[in-house]
């Protein structure tokens, strides 16, 4: 009977490490939030956790707008109704055919109105039937409403972002901020807020009495709730590379979706291999730099020679992959 000789194992081996490629969408506007279309591969350094990183994909995208309204229905914007879903008619008035927009509201907590569709008259129907907020004292939970959204949505098949219109209260959600924030930092969804409590914050020169109103006074204590609610609209954005607004009329609104739009459809595509190959889930904080060809930061000039200013907007970090 013949046996067939076991091969002696080897002196050496070699292990295969998967590594992925970390994908980031970078948009760079000027200060009127309109898209710098003339930047190259060379332009962008990017930094993982402070490391140079090896740029390995770069494409300039345009894509179709893709959203979700996520529109506070609560009794605190009762008195602003109407200006409250204007706002939300407005952006999908901006809307493209090829566009998809979807709509979730929130009180208490969040809840799916419509699923993404072209259909732009399908979601303004939906709005029509939301201006019943009713009267009185609600929860209004928007750290767990934007988890929630956060689970819904992630990972986005396409580029997709979340437009928060509300007046950024929140009574009381679960959630805190501290644990809420590097879910949505890591998470593929941009989130831009638009707040519509401008009347019920009165107008420029109610405010400054307020801030000069004794710390006991209610004028004071109410001031101090919408500046927190300001803040807390504000971190929302910055922790997903958008940005928040806040308009005093509604005819601001018209702008403001401008560049919304402008931001989603125009971006560039960057990937690169982490050179940190730890599979360890923990949390990575990535750095996007604009700089000339001799690694210098970027000075961009418009037809005439002067500095323009630009804003760069990326997501701060990832989650590492687990074994």
């Amino acid at each position: 009977m013949l046996v067939a000789a076991q091969q002696p194992p080897p002196d050496d081996f070699t292990l295969r490490v998967e590594v992925r490629l970390v994908n980031l969408d970078v948009a760079v506007t000027d200060a009127e939030g309109n898209f710098i279309p003339t930047l190259s591969a060379r332009n962008f350094r990017l930094r993982e956790d402070g490391v140079p990183q090896k740029l390995e994909h770069f494409a300039p995208t345009r894509a179709p707008v893709r959203v979700a309204l996520l529109v506070e229905a609560s009794p605190a914007v009762f008195l602003i109704r109407s200006d409250h879903i204007a706002a939300a008619y407005t952006l999908l008035t901006g809307l493209r055919p090829q566009d998809e927009a979807a709509l979730l509201t929130y009180a208490s907590t969040a809840r799916w109105e419509v699923d993404f569709t072209r259909d732009r008259q399908r979601v303004e129907h939906r709005l029509a039937n939301l201006g019943r907020f009713g009267l009185g004292m609600a929860e209004i939970h928007l750290n767990d409403a934007v988890a929630q959204t956060l689970a819904w949505l992630s990972p986005p098949p396409q580029r997709t972002a979340v437009v928060v219109i509300g007046t950024g209260l929140d009574t009381g959600s679960q959630l805190p901020w501290a644990e809420l924030e590097p879910q949505v930092g890591a998470g593929q969804l941009t989130f831009f807020a638009v707040a519509t409590g401008r009347l019920l914050r009165g107008d420029p020169e109610e405010k400054e009495k307020r801030k000069r109103a004794r710390r006991d006074d209610p004028a004071a204590e109410i001031e101090a709730t919408f500046a927190a609610a300001d803040a807390r609209l504000r971190r929302l954005a910055a922790a997903s590379a958008g940005q928040a607004y806040f308009p005093r009329s509604a005819e601001e609104l018209d702008t403001i979706y401008s560049e919304i739009a402008e931001r989603l459809r125009n971006l560039y595509s960057l990937g690169y291999y982490p050179t940190n190959r730890v599979r360890n889930s923990a949390y990575r904080e990535i750095q996007v730099e604009l700089v000339d060809e001799a690694g210098e930061p970027l000075t961009l000039r418009d037809g005439h020679g002067n500095p323009i200013a630009y804003r760069v907007f990326a997501r701060p970090g990832y989650f590492a992959p687990r074994d």
